[in-house]
């Protein structure tokens, strides 16, 4: 197996019972002459291939799909942070693991690119006047760039510096930023991290990642360094250190291959196919600077033992899921491997990386969980678990890993109009001496610790260190402390009720924690908690955004990169992008905000509060999940469709468009 220093995010594969048999047998076995050989290696759920294995286990599990195959697949549930230096950056879920994203900032050097909502990033002068009738711009109406600016705090301004032509026919699906150097995430196509799309093979055919480095130490004058391009669509990535991780999946094209046979003539001529196919025809292409590497070898995939208790019955599909992890420095593949098993979702840790999979063939909701190490990529086992992880834009804040234990949080659709919903604790570790996982403990799926009450479902999740923040909402708010310092036995530690709920949780400090949600009156609303004494939280301060307005709401609740915080010595401060809409017999309304906040008194609980700053008026239209906010000390910009605003942040109502030389 490959070696690897990462790895990143969710894809998807197949599971089938052809895929091949075991890679060897836990009984002893005697040669003719009587010796006995040395007892193999215990395997787990996930195996690799012996020299050619791979390729057949791929014809195999081809040439097993039928026409039978069901497409039936689980629905998704209804409906690092802060920064450091003086300047607000990408809001991740994990400390010193960087997201891409369509804005980044390195405190100097801002660099935009074109949303894929409104094509492009045009730099052009404009009202900002209440119910302005402006539309942002047709996608297609300029070129689509990504534009480098300059800034100027002290004077809440920014310069063009240069740009960077996107190729016809690829997006720009996010950015890294380091002091001068670029790495852009390129694709003809994207699915995104979670759902049911990730079984669909169709969706991956004849697409592209594209990922490029460029040196920035002249931003007027980009300068290409690498090109590192896929067959696949992009699933995920993550940045750790050097390494930068990009996960894609690729539907091999196979001339005449009919990935569903439906008569036996179909399957005859599969069969023929496929007794002819090399490993080149079925893994991705990847190319350096136009010059084709091959890290891949279809031995060194991982695929189920069907012979293994967790092993499904699901008929198989033809998507390869390829990992990659690239040098940022060099663009070269320093590892790489691939997985024939049906993934949707990842988390990535400090020792691990954790994979699942909600089974759409399962009687009742059911999610597969797969390790790996990420020092040498090593599986380290799989476990099911009752539930998915499915949670809307948050569902990987329901996964998490600390001091070696994997902690996640499932929900599963009991069928019941009285008690609809089932949530449960599992908190998993690898076994020494075997790829297995060992449940730990589970909190949740008794009567007596059950979490939430009747009908309620869950909304916000966070893991921070050995505390977990879980909010269940029906008509009321319960967020519930949980303490899991001692995994063998989590428990609830403390409990509040509060009208409406939360979708995004961050811990302020070890007493504080702030929510974004929605009210009872169904505008967003922000709301401070003091849990200081976890056995009593309390709501020190709760401020509704859109008060007046008929309805309401903010992208950044579950869009965490709408979301910005800045952390400071003594106040914090914090950004919320909300729309607010109304309209009368003959009239309609609508204003976009940017809403912005301070967190005072943080040192002390009992007397801290949010404090409301001002807010930036957009656009019309302006606020979606493409909308994102920088601070920078006192400057404050504000990226919304085809608008940057520069300003302070103690006057931003006077934010204004910046406009190129």
């Amino acid at each position: 197996m490959p070696e690897t220093r990462l790895l990143m995010s969710v894809l998807f594969g197949c599971c089938v019972v052809a895929c091949g048999g075991s890679d060897g047998d836990s009984s002893a076995i005697l040669d003719p002459g009587g010796t006995t050989q040395p007892e193999p290696d215990p395997t787990g759920l996930w195996i690799t291939s012996n020299a050619g294995g791979g390729l057949l286990a791929y014809r195999e599990k081809l040439s097993a799909i039928s026409s039978e195959r069901s497409f039936a697949v689980a629905d998704a549930a209804p409906g690092a942070e802060g920064s450091a230096g003086g300047f607000s950056a990408t809001y991740t879920l994990e400390a010193g693991i960087d997201e891409y994203d369509i804005v980044k900032y390195n405190g100097s050097l801002l660099a935009t690119a074109p949303s894929r909502s409104a094509c492009c990033f045009i730099m052009e002068p404009s009202p900002l006047t209440d119910g302005a009738d402006v539309m942002p711009p047709e996608p297609g109406s300029e070129e689509a760039v990504i534009q480098l600016f300059s800034t100027d705090p002290n004077a809440g301004d920014a310069l063009s510096q240069g740009s960077i032509s996107l190729p016809e026919g690829l997006t720009a699906e996010g950015m890294y930023l380091s002091e001068d150097v670029l790495h852009v995430l390129l694709t003809t196509g994207w699915w995104g991290t979670f759902g049911p799309r990730h079984i669909e093979p169709g969706v991956w055919a004849a697409q592209r990642v594209i990922f490029e480095t460029y040196d920035l130490a002249s931003p007027a004058e980009p300068n290409l360094m690498h090109r590192l391009e896929v067959e696949g669509g992009l699933v995920s990535s993550r940045r750790l250190g050097d390494q930068v991780i990009i996960a894609s999946r690729h539907m091999p094209q196979i001339e005449g291959l009919i990935p569903y046979p439906s008569t036996e003539e179909e399957a005859s001529q599969n069969e023929r196919l496929l007794a002819d196919a090399t490993e080149e025809d079925i893994l991705p292409g990847i190319h350096l600077n136009g010059e084709r590497l091959n890290p891949l070898s279809l031995d060194d995939c991982y695929r189920q033992d069907p012979e293994h208790p967790l092993a499904t019955t699901m008929p198989g599909d033809p998507v390869i899921t390829t990992l990659l992890s690239v040098s940022s420095a060099t663009g070269e593949v320093s590892t790489a491997t691939c997985v024939m098993e049906s993934i949707d979702g990842m988390s990535l840790g400090a020792q691990y990386l954790a994979l699942s999979f909600v089974r759409w063939d399962s009687a009742s909701d059911e999610t597969l969980i797969h390790l790996l190490d990420l020092d040498e990529l090593r599986y380290l086992g799989s476990e099911s678990v009752s539930g998915a992880l499915y949670s809307g834009g948050n569902a990987d804040f329901r996964i998490n890993e600390f001091d070696g234990v994997l902690r996640l949080v499932t929900t599963r659709w009991t069928g019941d109009e009285e008690d609809a919903f089932e949530h449960v604790l599992y908190l998993l570790r690898p076994e020494s001496d075997a790829p297995e996982l060992a449940r730990v403990a589970t909190l949740g799926d008794s009567p007596e610790h059950r979490i939430g009450k009747r009908n309620e479902d869950l909304y916000g999740v966070r893991f921070k260190g050995p505390r977990a923040y879980l909010v269940t909402f029906e008509r009321i708010d319960p967020l519930y402390v949980l303490d899991l310092s001692d995994p063998e036995n989590p428990e609830i530690v403390g409990e509040l009720e509060v009208p409406g709920f939360s979708d995004l949780l961050h811990e302020v400090s070890p007493d504080l924690l702030l929510g974004l949600g929605s009210s009872a009156d169904r505008l967003p609303k922000l709301e401070l908690f003091d849990i200081s004494d976890v056995s009593a939280p309390i709501s020190r301060s709760l401020i509704e955004l859109g008060i007046g307005w008929d309805w309401a709401y903010s992208p950044a609740q579950y869009n965490r990169y709408a979301f910005t915080y800045l952390v400071g010595e003594e106040i914090d401060r914090l950004t919320v992008p909300y729309s607010a809409q109304r309209s009368g017999e003959d009239t309609f309304e609508q204003v976009d905000r940017i809403a912005l906040f301070e967190i005072h008194n943080k040192g002390d609980a009992s007397r801290s509060r949010i404090a409301a700053v001002g807010e930036v008026p957009l656009r019309p239209g302006s606020v979606g999940d493409d909308t994102r906010t920088i601070i920078d000390t006192d400057a404050l910009y504000v990226i919304a469709q085809a608008d940057l605003l520069g300003g302070f942040w103690s006057n931003p109502e006077a934010l204004r468009v910046i406009a190129p030389d």
